[in-house]
């Protein structure tokens, strides 16, 4: 991230909103507050080079629901997703690294081959971080957040050729499951690897882990009719697991509005209310704590990486709990050192 230019916004909070709170039900922490905080500021910095770059981003799937239905988060919800169509994805994938502040990176299937996720990621580092500059900036949350991009593609017209492209897809779904984390690999998966290169042709870095590998090609499959002038775009991945619909005709996928999302706005398609039936169903209006589709809070996981360091680096085994007591103490230092020098 050398070179990138410090650009000086910052969102502004009144106090009361990082208190731990109720909302249906449902108890907020005051961590839990400073992260949603954090990734507003991360969604600031998209926003603005989106205008830069004259492209559009939409609010998806539980940020959608959130901003219609609460005018921000739903409580429970612990993460940012927004969507791009294909064209748009693609120019922010290529021209964002040169323009993002420097408190930000981007992650994508094409560019950290860690990442087998087909999904764009704008994160504000990589560890856990208590350098007060950090913690200023993101309203004291040392966690790595980010937001979640998705792209939109054309949905080929007629249903054989969708069906054709989801029996690729989910082929390659398979391959990539029985593929091993790490090499050297066997020949039989060298061979399904070369077999999956010849019918699709395209390349494979056979020097990369070959599960990212696979998981490039999908991301780049499930683009393949994006010079086509398609009647339907759609989020392929979930059409691909049959998760549901989620096919809208293009005409109605460009911008609507912008909506209140906590203190901010963040825009929504025009087809907003067939993209939530499709997800949530005909009452999505009605609240219902059904849980997150990972662990919450997201943070556990960075929790238990400085847990295992911590175990390492002490020969002694230490409850989660302390970690998590330990990472927000460590941030109350911060916060008090520095106030004391003033």
């Amino acid at each position: 991230m050398s070179g990138k230019k410090l650009v000086d916004t910052k969102l502004v909070f009144d106090e009361s909103f990082f208190r731990e709170e109720e909302r249906l039900g449902f108890t907020i922490s005051s961590m839990m507050k400073r992260a949603w905080a954090a990734q507003l500021e991360v969604l600031l910095e998209i926003d603005r080079l989106c205008k830069q770059l004259n492209i559009n981003y939409y609010a998806d799937f539980g940020t959608l629901l959130g901003a219609v239905r609460h005018n921000g988060y739903i409580p429970w919800d612990d993460d940012i997703d927004i969507c791009m169509l294909r064209e748009d994805y693609y120019v922010f994938l290529r021209e964002s690294p040169d323009l993002l502040d420097k408190w930000y990176d981007i992650s994508s299937v094409y560019n950290d081959p860690e990442r087998d996720i087909v999904k764009a990621r704008v994160i504000n580092g990589r560890h856990i971080n208590f350098d007060k500059s950090f913690l200023d900036k993101f309203h004291n949350c040392p966690y790595v957040v980010g937001v979640d991009i998705f792209p939109v593609d054309n949905v080929p017209d007629g249903d054989d050729l969708l069906q054709e492209l989801k029996d690729s897809l989910s082929f390659l779904l398979k391959v990539e499951a029985s593929i091993p984390e790490e090499g050297p690999y066997e020949e039989d998966v060298l061979q399904i690897v070369e077999d999956i290169e010849n019918t699709f042709g395209l390349p494979i870095d056979y020097n990369n882990r070959l599960r990212h590998e696979v998981k490039k090609i999908y991301d780049i499959l499930s683009a393949i009719y994006v010079e086509d002038d398609t009647e339907y775009v759609g989020c392929m991945m979930a059409i691909a697991a049959e998760m549901g619909l989620y096919r809208y005709k293009k005409q109605d996928f460009v911008p609507y509005k912008r909506v209140e999302f906590e203190n901010i706005t963040i825009p929504i398609m025009k087809c907003y209310k067939e993209v939530l039936l499709s997800c949530y169903g005909q009452d999505y209006m009605t609240p219902k704590n059904i849980g997150a589709s990972h662990d919450y809070p997201f943070y556990k996981e960075q929790i238990i990486g400085l847990k295992d360091v911590m175990e390492k680096e002490y020969n002694k085994e230490f409850e989660y709990d302390f970690v998590e007591e330990f990472i927000e103490m460590k941030v109350e230092e911060v916060i008090n050192t520095a106030n004391d020098s003033l």
